[in-house]
């Protein structure tokens, strides 16, 4: 089924590539300051979770310039279809390839977060036999996120055969649309959802028992070690657990849109680009996020904030 919605007014291509170019510009300044706090202005007692930020922050960066800038996929739920409309697109990059980034930038961003838990984890427990496994466990995790949608991807059907079927069934979906560029994924959804669930699962999963891990030893630990230091460390792991939330549900809200048009077979161009907008604003959420849930950054901020209104409330009184 086929209607313009009440979001007709992102129905069109041109819509949705000139909103995620102005998302990149305002994002990309966003980014830069989000690396200069992790760089400049992260303390001495978090040096040990430094580089771990470091490489989570870059995997949201790399997630947002896919989705808004390199790629800005053009998707046409419930058909399984999409069009590139990014920048590899205009420099000829096979669309193979584009389309298996779309699906593994998340997948890869959820590990990195993941992995971060997972070094406080190290950090916190020093668990003897967990330092032999962790480097294998750690390879499994980004291998698991990196290979596991390369089956799915070439497993796409004859693109000929695949764009007439498309035409026949969603006829709405050629309107703006050049029928050449037209990409189309596997037509059974099973060989797409295995993975998609999988991935999903093994990032919430491990994120959960890992927090849950971190919480208990800090019960078991509560009289041996000084009360500044526990609630210091309690207070990183809920900044961290607040920026997990975020992602997970910027992530959530476009899959579960788009799950339900599969289900109901029920077509909205508008509804399909307000999902790949709101993916792409998932930079700008986590760099605002990280700046205000961690406290050294907060704090660093505030202050700057601070001095520039004694000193405007100086220049005042003189």
């Amino acid at each position: 089924m086929c209607h313009e919605g009440f979001l007709h007014f992102l129905s069109s291509p041109d819509s949705l590539k000139s909103i995620c170019h102005v998302i990149t510009y305002i994002e990309v300044p966003f980014h830069i300051f989000g690396v200069y706090c992790i760089v400049a202005k992260t303390p001495g007692r978090m040096r040990n979770v430094k580089w771990n930020l470091l490489i989570m922050h870059f995997s949201i960066i790399c997630l947002n310039l896919i989705m808004s800038f390199l790629l800005i996929p053009f998707m046409m739920v419930p058909a399984l279809a999409g069009v590139p409309l990014g920048f590899l697109e205009e420099l000829g990059v096979p669309q193979t390839f584009q389309m298996y980034l779309a699906v593994t930038g998340p997948a890869v961003t959820g590990i990195t977060i993941v992995a971060v838990f997972e070094n406080r984890y190290l950090l916190v427990c020093n668990h003897f036999y967990w330092k032999k496994i962790r480097f294998p466990y750690i390879c499994f995790n980004y291998l698991a996120a990196f290979l596991c949608f390369i089956h799915p991807i070439f497993q796409a059907p004859d693109q000929n055969s695949g764009r007439l079927e498309l035409k026949t069934n969603f006829p709405c979906v050629f309107k703006d649309i050049n029928t050449s560029s037209i990409f189309i994924f596997p037509q059974d959804t099973v060989i797409i959802a295995i993975p998609m669930i999988f991935v999903i699962f093994l990032v919430i999963v491990q994120a959960t028992i890992v927090i849950l891990l971190i919480y208990h030893r800090f019960y078991v630990d509560r009289f041996k070690v000084s009360e500044n230091t526990t609630q210091m460390q309690k207070r990183f792991m809920k900044a961290l657990f607040g920026q997990f939330l975020l992602f997970v549900s910027i992530l959530g809200v476009p899959v579960s849109i788009f799950t339900f048009s599969m289900f109901f077979e029920d077509y909205n161009q508008g509804l399909n680009n307000l999902c790949i907008i709101i993916l792409s604003l998932n930079g700008l959420v986590s760099t605002t996020a990280m700046i205000i849930l961690h406290q050294p950054y907060r704090e660093w901020i505030l202050g700057c904030f601070g001095k520039k209104s004694r000193r405007c409330s100086v220049i005042n009184v003189l």
